[in-house]
């Protein structure tokens, strides 16, 4: 397997070719971010890291210290359509496209919709989806 240091940390390749991240260069990644107020991007392109896995390394650090996490206002915002030009349709979907579906993610929440679905329909969906929460 092949070896390389990072900050003075031995990274060892997995068969697979994946970095074996050692749990002492993970505490001193988050270490950075939360003590030196680096960023987590910068700290991933120091080492040579994904900064998605910097980013978890530093929510486990937050937890691991008792944090909680919250997010301020809701989850949904408020969705309101006045336009006074008239909403133009979509053409009918093709044969290629009405297998189709969109998602818009919020938080934990999936809306799916067709892609043929028209605005209209799209705007009462994610205004019904506001409501739930």
């Amino acid at each position: 397997m092949a070896e390389y240091e990072v900050w003075g940390f031995t990274i060892r390749k997995s068969a697979s070719g994946k970095n074996i991240w050692p749990n002492e260069l993970k505490w001193e990644a988050t270490r950075r971010i939360r003590e030196e107020g680096q960023s987590a991007g910068d700290v991933a392109a120091e080492i040579g890291a994904h900064e998605c896995l910097v980013r978890k390394w530093s929510v486990a650090d937050r937890r691991s210290r008792g944090e909680k996490f919250q997010v301020e206002g809701p989850a949904f915002a408020a969705l309101n359509i006045e336009d006074e030009t008239p909403a133009v349709e979509p053409a009918a979907p093709t044969r290629s496209t009405q297998t189709g579906f969109g998602r818009i993610l919020c938080g934990s929440v999936a809306i799916e919709f067709p892609l043929g679905i028209s605005q209209s329909d799209l705007a009462k969906l994610v205004q019904v989806a506001g409501q739930l929460q």
